[in-house]
């Protein structure tokens, strides 16, 4: 709470600007939105370690050495062989040098009020920006579905679209900084980071970039923090379970498959009346999560169908939910960046076996424990383990880059 309420402080401080342009290639169009001045994120920073010393906060304090400045961008990418325009956020240090650039990707969100660019002053984007003071250029995707693509139902967990739309939304983010007059530059250093539906999109786009077309950079290094990985795995998790705490992680998967075109078989399919019907409206953007899952019931046997239930893990009728699983998965490889996993060992929402098993294929494959590795936060659910995990991140960047 006292957190928030330093930071509502600091932006009624920022120095908030309406001046746009417009541009082509990727970069559409850009806007600064905020300045934290390096006395606010030092002050922020502070707080953050009063209230978790032990995540070791205090190092970030003493590396912060920029204020930052905030812009807004829209930039062009594809939602399957449609090109359209998204947005997202780019924090760059107030500073004519060359900084590495992080991209930072969001967890699980259904409302479009709270996605970076649309919601820049939310306490959790204030403290990814802040970030931006120990040197780095910070990218914040909208993903597909939000911001000025929300028309779109958001592609839950699709590979495709969310690698194509975080590598246009770096690309776009260098050409900010290289190209349209802002005075830092990037170094050639990337950074990949996420929690969650974020950490599993860390994975993901790092795959793309190494086994891909080519993108044009390489990354140094991806931090990923209690993601999914394995969707059939999880899947027949939660299916086992008698309760689950946020049941509207599986509908939400399959009805933005359905939007996209790889299912095709009808909601009620997999899940039980009223829910069946429901689903539909439910991921139009304008209801959060909890309000969500409020609408839905966390008893399985009652949200979902007894033959998802009992057919999903080799039911011929579950095939195509099968392979669409199976597609947007993310496996081991042998990787060229440095690869961290984080969980907490509570976590009920997203299971830790998902960090501790992609370790280990990363591992049986015969990468070692110098390139990928594995921690669990003792104790820690799926929400407390979030600012843990992203202290702990900057500061594995900041010893890589030898702050």
């Amino acid at each position: 709470m006292m957190l928030t309420v330093v930071i509502s402080i600091i932006v009624a401080s920022c120095n908030k600007t309406n001046d746009e342009e417009f541009y082509g290639d990727l970069l559409l169009e850009y806007e600064k939105v905020s300045t934290l001045n390096l006395s606010s994120i030092q002050f922020m920073l502070t707080m953050l370690n009063q209230q978790y010393p032990e995540a070791g906060a205090g190092s970030l304090l003493t590396n912060t050495e920029y204020g930052v400045d905030v812009y807004r961008i829209t930039y062009e990418t594809y939602y399957g062989d449609s090109l359209i325009e998204a947005s997202g956020l780019v924090c760059v240090p107030s500073a004519g040098e060359a900084f590495p650039l992080i991209s930072f990707q969001n967890g699980t969100t259904t409302l479009n009020d709270d996605v970076p660019s649309m919601d820049p002053f939310r306490t959790e984007y204030q403290l990814i920006q802040s970030m931006a003071g120990n040197g780095y250029i910070m990218v914040m995707p909208d993903y597909i579905g939000f911001g000025a693509s929300a028309d779109i139902v958001h592609p839950y967990f699709n590979k495709e679209c969310t690698d194509r739309s975080v590598i246009d939304m770096i690309k776009a983010a260098v050409e900010l900084v290289d190209v349209r007059g802002i005075t830092a530059s990037c170094s050639g250093n990337y950074y990949l980071m996420g929690y969650s539906q974020g950490g599993g999109a860390t994975l993901s786009v790092l795959d793309a970039i190494e086994n891909g077309p080519d993108p044009g950079f390489d990354v140094v290094a991806a931090s990923c923090g209690a993601g999914a990985y394995d969707l059939i795995s999880i899947t027949e998790y939660f299916i086992s379970q008698v309760t689950i705490p946020s049941p509207m992680y599986l509908p939400y998967f399959i009805y933005a498959q359905k939007v996209y075109g790889t299912i095709q078989d009808e909601m009620d399919k997999f899940f039980n009346e009223p829910y069946a019907s429901l689903i539909p409206g439910l991921f139009n953007g304008s209801l959060s999560s909890a309000q969500i899952n409020a609408q839905l019931t966390g008893v399985i046997e009652d949200l979902i169908t007894t033959e998802v239930i009992e057919d999903f893990t080799d039911g011929a009728d579950f095939a195509q939910l099968r392979n669409a699983m199976a597609d947007n998965s993310t496996y081991a490889w042998n990787t060229s960046s440095y690869i961290n996993f984080y969980h907490g060992s509570d976590d009920l929402d997203v299971p830790p076996s998902q960090s501790s098993e992609i370790f280990d294929d990363f591992i049986q494959i015969g990468v070692t424990t110098d390139r990928v590795n594995f921690f669990e936060f003792e104790g820690l659910v799926h929400n407390t383990g979030v600012i843990p995990w992203g202290v702990a991140s900057i500061l594995w960047f900041n010893e890589l880059e030898s702050k």
